[in-house]
């Protein structure tokens, strides 16, 4: 479609537009004038023309009619003038003219030219001021008229003689290629005006400018959903009828850009720039940037989470639970309702027992289960490194830091959970540190003077009674009150018998398919060996069996023989089934065994407790003597992790309680 729509009011302006035009498609011509062309430019933007060309008095009441177009007018030209002198001249000798201001002041040179002298009216495209015009000429001896249209009409009126000054090629082709030129500069600012529109609409950023009176001029997308005003409704308003609180005008005053700064939008907290436009020293206006606060929170935690380049996710759920022990049914259902609130969550229960599993479920289950989720273990880690892994450094804070420094687990849990694992083996000098940031809710990293605000839902993990090593002193009361606020005890797997055939399923084949073997089914003895077993280590103990299982069989029917060869039980036929490969995973059940022997527990107070920790020690330190003291092997033998094995052995060098005294429940 043509962008540029030439209205000529005379055939033989069309057939020269015609001409100029030639096979170029940007143009429409239509010939009418004065008011039908009035009413066909009306609709012409709606159509898509971009210009109006035309010319005389038709243009000027296209351009007095209030369209947004813009009008290029056909100026008449000298030589358009002297083409109509000339005509005249054959018809009288006095040639009178009637025209526009700025065809009138022209005709001086023109004059001289032709050495006549013309009568001459200046009007005011007025076809009351043309009339009268034309009867001023008559009084004062014109005996023909030159003129445009309106002009010539007028004078044939009043019985004057008259010639049409008509608009030749060079004209029209002028007015087409300032059509042009304008048509390419409209299309431009249009662009740049979209651009602008998209830019201050979908940024996601406020934006409200004020002109030098403190009225809006500009008013966007974000400013009108945080206000509830429209952009129609607050333009040209004065901002403080719009947003009190902005503090916008201030600036026209004071020539201070703020930065930074919070104030309210409605109801909603913001946080912006404020900057004064100045122009040749001289205010004259101020524009205000602004984002919610709350989005910016949640852009910075996006941001630490990615400048700590780390996968800080959490990949189990509730469903991922195995078992359907009432235990274990009370345990999640008691998880479930600590995930809807947001309060710290104390989970206890002993060494693989799932304590990480049920932190990560809740974390999934809370409202924060979009943000990152951050696991540290305090037990993995000397002191001095621990608390910068919590805390992180700022560089140089240290020997050896890295460049640029590191974010602590805090900074890399913000808008997240932080899951402290073993959170009872802290060591005591750094318990102060990590109650005040829990309590305060910002942390300084190492070598560092900021201070940085955090938010994180805690969580806390421990095989430790805790209230017992407050007792000791090695664990500070305050600290122990601030974690347990919600407790969730996790049952040990003796505790839910019922889950054991379960579990061991689910591992037994994830492992059978990773070695491309058949699935695996438990005979009625093997079952019972599973059952009958007292499971020390607990579920992750009954995963490293099911592995060893997984290499130890084929796939198919599972005997019991394989599933005791799998769990290390003595054959009591003499010697162990894996010599020198004695674990924790070793302590089988102390009910009967099917064969009718027992199995003889060191001596101690009688309670199952005591001799079972007892028998452990023994263990432990067994393996370390065939392994020649190395804890890396007798780790890999015992079926735990040097972790594992290193709290293990602290806790044999810890002094046994004193008899009988009653031990306080976590």
């Amino acid at each position: 479609m043509a962008d540029i729509l030439f209205i000529c009011p005379y055939p033989e302006l069309a057939e020269i537009g015609l001409k100029v035009i030639g096979a170029d498609e940007d143009v429409d011509i239509r010939v009418t004038r004065m008011d039908d062309a009035v009413e066909q430019v009306q609709t012409a933007e709606r159509q898509g023309y971009q210009v109006i060309v035309s010319r005389g008095l038709t243009a000027s009441k296209i351009k007095e009619s209030g369209i947004e177009l813009p009008v290029v007018d056909i100026r008449i030209g000298g030589y358009d003038i002297l083409r109509a002198y000339k005509e005249a001249k054959k018809i009288g000798s006095r040639v009178g003219i009637v025209d526009v201001e700025d065809v009138i002041v022209g005709l001086s040179s023109l004059e001289k030219i032709i050495e006549d002298k013309l009568i001459k009216y200046t009007c005011q495209n007025d076809l009351d001021d043309i009339a009268h015009g034309i009867g001023l000429l008559r009084q004062r001896g014109a005996d023909v008229v030159i003129g445009k249209i309106a002009m010539a009409r007028e004078a044939r009126a009043q019985g004057l003689d008259a010639v049409v000054i008509t608009s030749g090629f060079e004209a029209v082709r002028t007015a087409l290629l300032e059509a042009r030129r304008v048509n390419q500069v409209r299309k431009q600012e249009k662009r740049k005006a979209e651009q602008l529109k998209a830019i201050f609409n979908f940024t996601y950023d406020g934006i409200i400018a004020l002109d030098r009176e403190g009225r809006i001029t500009v008013f966007n997308r974000v400013a009108q959903e945080l206000s509830g005003w429209t952009a129609e409704q607050a333009i040209n308003r004065d901002v403080t009828e719009v947003i009190p609180d902005a503090g916008c005008h201030l600036l026209l005053k004071s020539g201070r850009p703020e930065l930074g700064a919070v104030f309210e939008i409605g109801s909603v907290k913001v946080v912006g720039n404020r900057i004064p436009i100045i122009v040749d020293r001289k205010i004259e206006g101020v524009v205000t940037t602004f984002q919610r606060l709350d989005s910016l929170q949640k852009i910075e935690s996006k941001v630490r989470r990615k400048l700590s380049d780390k996968g800080l996710v959490a990949r189990h759920r509730f469903a991922d639970i195995i078992g359907t022990s009432p235990a274990l049914v009370e345990a999640v259902g008691l998880a479930m309702e600590y995930a809807a609130i947001d309060s710290t969550v104390l989970i206890y229960g002993r060494t693989g027992t799932g304590k990480e599993i049920f932190a990560q479920a809740i974390h999934n289950a809370s409202r924060r289960h979009n943000e990152p989720f951050v696991a540290i273990n305090c037990a993995a880690l000397p002191e001095s490194i621990l608390e910068s892994e919590l805390f992180g450094y700022v560089e140089g804070a240290f020997t050896g830091a890295r460049k640029g420094g590191k974010a602590g687990v805090f900074e890399m849990a913000h808008g997240g959970t932080l899951l402290l694992d073993e959170v009872g083996e802290m060591p005591p000098m750094l318990q102060s540190r990590f109650l005040r940031a829990i309590e305060q809710r910002e942390v300084m990293r190492l070598g560092d003077s900021r201070i940085l605000p955090i938010n994180v839902r805690l969580i806390a993990a421990t095989h430790r009674n805790l209230r017992e090593l407050v007792a000791a002193g090695r664990f500070r009361e305050d600290l122990y009150y601030r974690l347990n606020v919600l407790s969730l005890p996790i049952p040990t797997l003796s505790q839910r018998r019922d889950d054991i055939l379960a579990i061991a399923d689910h591992f037994l084949q994830e492992f059978l398919a990773v070695q491309h073997k058949p699935p695996g089914f438990f005979s009625p003895g093997a079952q019972e060996v599973l059952i009958g077993y007292d499971w020390p280590g607990n579920i992750r103990q009954l995963r490293n069996a099911m592995e060893r299982l997984s290499v130890l069989t084929p796939g198919g029917l599972i005997h019991t023989r394989e599933v005791r060869k799998a769990l290390q039980i003595q054959d009591f036929s003499g010697g162990a089934s894996a010599a020198g490969d004695a674990s924790p995973d070793a302590v089988h059940s102390v009910n009967t065994p099917p064969d009718g022997h027992h199995t003889r527990l060191p001596a101690g107070d009688g309670s199952l407790d005591q001799g079972m920790n007892a028998f452990e020690g023994q263990l432990i330190h067994q393996v370390l003597r065939e392994c020649r003291g190395s804890k890396s092997e007798a780790a890999r033998r015992l079926g735990i992790s040097r972790t594992t094995l290193w709290r293990k052995l602290q806790q044999l060098e810890e002094p046994a309680p004193i008899r009988g005294q009653r031990r306080p429940g976590p």
